[in-house]
Formats: structure tokens, sequence, C-alpha cells
């Protein structure tokens, strides 16, 4: 069933705070939390044409290109979480300099320097 994986799917993309996110959602408008299980992890996330990692690394870069720096903070410390290398991220958000521009960069670079510190000091 598309929900189950799609579950699977968003608890491993925002790692540890995955049921709070959901509950967030679900308190803003309870078809948002469907919508996230269904539609986004269960059918646009599910499929074998790409990683799990490859499809972090989009969503992470789309966030960061349009500014969402809310979601893209959390998706930062799900690819962390999940094993991602801070600098494989690095160089993901350091790719924006062309596309987006210094600021967008610069801004993103900083929400990894931040998600890294984080994730860092809950390994200690």
């Amino acid at each position: 069933m598309a929900t189950d994986t799609g579950r699977a799917l968003r608890e491993r993309a925002q790692g540890r705070k995955a049921p709070l996110l959901q509950q967030a959602l679900i308190e803003l408008d309870g078809k948002l939390g469907e919508w996230s299980d269904e539609f986004i992890f269960g059918d646009v996330w599910d499929g074998d044409e790409m990683s799990f990692e490859e499809r972090m690394l989009v969503a992470i870069t789309a966030l960061a290109a349009t500014g969402r720096t809310n979601q893209l903070r959390n998706y930062l410390h799900g690819g962390l979480q999940g094993g991602i290398p801070a600098d494989k991220l690095q160089s993901a958000l350091r790719m924006l300099v062309v596309y987006v521009g210094f600021p967008g960069a610069i801004n993103a670079l900083q929400e990894l320097q931040t998600a890294v510190q984080v994730h860092e000091r809950a390994q200690t």
C-alpha cells in the first residue's frame, strides 16, 4: 500500500523528528498529513529510478533553491541522520551558486553548517 511505503520513506527522510513533523502537518490540516504519506512519499518518492540518497539530494537542493528554509532544515537533519555525508550535501549546495546565486547558496550552506553541528552534538 502506498501509504505504508510513503510513511516509511517520510520517516527515513525526516529522521528523528518525523513524528513531530507529521503531527504539525496534521494540526495545520489533516489532509496535509494524508497527502504527505500517500502522494509525496507514497507516489513521488517511491520507485527504483533513483536511490533514496539521490532523491534526498534533489529535495534538499530544490528546497534550498526556492528558499524553503524550514523544510530544508528538516531534510538536512534527515539526510545526516540517514548517513548522507556532510561533504556530499555541501557539494550539492555549493552548486547553487551557479543556479540561484551567492545569497541562496550561502543561506543553504549556513543551514547545513548548523545541522552538522547539531548532528555532531547528538552523536556524542
